[in-house]
C-alpha cells in the first residue's frame, strides 16, 4: 500500500512540468491586461485535473469506472485539458481588444466545459 502511494506521488511530480509549461505559454499568447487571467486559467485547469485524478485514484478507479479504456486517467485528463487550454489560448490570442469581463466569462465557461468533458473521458 505504501509503495503505491510513493509511485503515485512520483508520477504526479514527474509529469507536473508538462502541465506547468502552459503557464508561460499563456503569458506569452495573451495580450497585456489579460495575461494574469489567462495564466490563472491555465493554473486552475492544471489544479482541477490533478484534483479529479486524485479523487478517482482515491476511490480505486485509476483506469476509470467502466474500464473501456486501458490508459491511465492522468494521461486522458492531460489530453483533454491540454486541448481546452490550447483552444482558450487561441481564442485569447485572436480576441485582442475585447472586454476583460468577457475574457473572464469565457475562461469560466471553457473551464466548466473542460471539467465536464474530462470527467466523461475519465469515467470511460
Amino acid at each position: 500500500m505504501q509503495m503505491t502511494t510513493v509511485q503515485n506521488l512520483l508520477s504526479w511530480i514527474d509529469l507536473l512540468w508538462i502541465d506547468l509549461l502552459w503557464i508561460p505559454i499563456a503569458l506569452l499568447t495573451a495580450e497585456r491586461g489579460k495575461r494574469l487571467f489567462t495564466a490563472i486559467f491555465a493554473g486552475a485547469c492544471i489544479l482541477l485535473l490533478r484534483l479529479q485524478v486524485e479523487l478517482l485514484r482515491g476511490i480505486g478507479f485509476s483506469k476509470g469506472f467502466l474500464g473501456l479504456m486501458t490508459s491511465d486517467i492522468l494521461y486522458r485528463g492531460m489530453v483533454v485539458y491540454g486541448f481546452f487550454i490550447l483552444l482558450f489560448l487561441i481564442l485569447a490570442h485572436f480576441s485582442k481588444g475585447g472586454d476583460k469581463n468577457i475574457h473572464i466569462a469565457a475562461s469560466i465557461t471553457i473551464m466548466i466545459a473542460a471539467f465536464c468533458v474530462s470527467t466523461f473521458i475519465m469515467v470511460l
